[in-house]
């Protein structure tokens, strides 16, 4: 049993936890991961177990689905035509019935498989529905950047998961953090935290995903600590290398296992230079992963020419590493005021950190600060996102503030989270439950 702190500090367990669950679902719809885990006691001191985890491949006619469903909804309303006849503007109107049809079978065909991952994930547990309290789900979902805001729909059909399993479902955390104000992410940042925050250092985890993304944890001195933390995507990462292997072997294979096809390459000066005028990301968190988008439409003008889809791919290998380099190198040389005269370390997660030579690229950069992987600690990257999403309902239920200003942009903490009841006995549970916790109680100067 695996037990972490929200506070640091172990306390004795109690004998009957209160167990929550977290489903998450990949950007891109690509993966699903679930995982159960146990609080035991209430507060912030409370330790937790992580009881199970697993995850496993979406259905690619589902992650097509989405495609089809992301795509259609950005073109429609990138393509709405402005009529200016008699000087009065209006926007045509634009025929939603395709997309509602598109989102509503997206949203039931993927309840469906949380459904059977839900199941899987009480039986590996030995729980039964009615040990645990509520199922929390986490997932992309449709974004758009609209002239009057941002739109953001859940891709959780929470009312059938809650009829089908009889669990209370709390979805939407996103749209809670977007009606505060926020960019409606990342979410799971504050859960990371706890999982992740050290006493005796800072710590930067570099995740290595479809985007690479540092997010910056400051030493934990006292209970606001992490209202400093940071996050900064840094480039696209998976999303590019995989769209080139898959495209450059004619689709052959979409991954590079562990970098075989790219350590066979060599590395094209003109096309460095081509990536390093693109640039690179450095800003805030984007929804949706960094583009890799001009990055493929200049390593595709060199397709079948004298260099090889490795020398491409070991090109493109190198750009990640040294913008990943850089973006490291600048949080530590003072662009991060906290990380001034304090020791930090790197803790490496993301499917990309078994790409053998790109991990070798960073690693050779940044000899003066060991890599971690966050395997070390007891955490399986593979499933972190869950584990993370089973503490954001916690949080919910017990009616924490979870989302970050600094890190999502929102004009306040809030509780995140939309609570769906499940059968009678379980949402009368979650009832008592919640009329036990008590708001935490905030000062003046930390409400403003």
């Amino acid at each position: 049993m695996q037990l972490f702190s929200f506070s640091g500090s172990l306390k004795k367990s109690e004998p009957i936890p209160r167990w929550f669950g977290g489903v998450s679902v990949s950007s891109g719809c690509r993966r699903i991961e679930t995982a159960m885990i146990g609080i035991h006691g209430r507060g912030s001191g409370a330790p937790l177990e992580i009881r199970k985890s697993i995850s496993y491949d979406i259905p690619t006619e589902i992650t097509a689905s989405y495609n089809s469903l992301q795509e259609y909804f950005v073109n429609r309303i990138s393509d709405r035509v402005v009529n200016r006849a008699g000087g009065v503007e209006t926007c045509e109107s634009v025929d939603f019935a395709e997309f509602c049809f598109l989102y509503q079978h997206v949203l039931r065909e993927l309840a469906s498989v949380e459904e059977e991952a839900i199941d899987e994930l009480l039986s590996e547990s030995h729980l039964t529905k009615n040990d645990v309290l509520a199922i929390g789900v986490n997932d992309s979902g449709i974004r758009f950047n609209a002239s009057d805001g941002l739109f953001y729909r859940s891709l959780c059909d929470a009312s059938f998961l809650a009829e089908q399993t009889g669990l209370n479902i709390v979805d939407s955390f996103s749209s809670q953090d977007v009606s505060a104000g926020g960019y409606g992410g990342p979410v799971l940042t504050l859960p990371s935290w706890v999982f992740l925050k050290s006493d005796s250092s800072a710590r930067i985890l570099l995740d290595l995903g479809r985007t690479a993304r540092l997010t910056i944890f400051p030493r934990s001195e006292n209970v606001f600590s992490f209202q400093k933390i940071l996050v900064r995507d840094i480039v696209p990462c998976g999303s590019l290398l995989d769209a080139l292997t898959y495209k450059l072997t004619q689709g052959k294979t979409s991954i590079d296992a562990g970098g075989r096809l790219t350590v066979q390459g060599c590395q094209i000066s003109s096309l460095l230079s081509e990536f390093r005028s693109i640039g690179v990301g450095g800003g805030r968190w984007s929804p949706l992963g960094l583009s890799a988008d001009s990055y493929l439409k200049t390593a595709f003008r060199l397709n079948g020419s004298e260099y090889s889809y490795q020398d491409i791919l070991c090109t493109a290998s190198c750009f990640i590493a040294e913008s990943i380099v850089s973006g490291v190198r600048g949080a530590l040389s003072g662009e991060v005021e906290f990380l001034r005269g304090v020791d930090v370390e790197i803790l490496v997660t993301g499917a990309c950190r078994m790409h053998g030579m790109l991990m070798n690229l960073i690693s050779n950069h940044l000899k003066q600060n060991r890599l971690i992987q966050v395997t070390d600690l007891g955490i399986l990257p593979e499933t972190f996102d869950a584990v993370c999403t089973a503490l954001l309902t916690v949080m919910s239920v017990d009616n924490i503030p979870s989302n970050i200003p600094s890190v999502t942009g929102c004009d306040t903490s809030k509780p995140l989270g939309r609570i769906t009841p499940g059968s009678a006995t379980n949402w009368y549970r979650l009832i008592q439950e919640m009329s036990i916790a008590k708001p935490a109680a905030r000062n003046l100067r930390s409400a403003m």
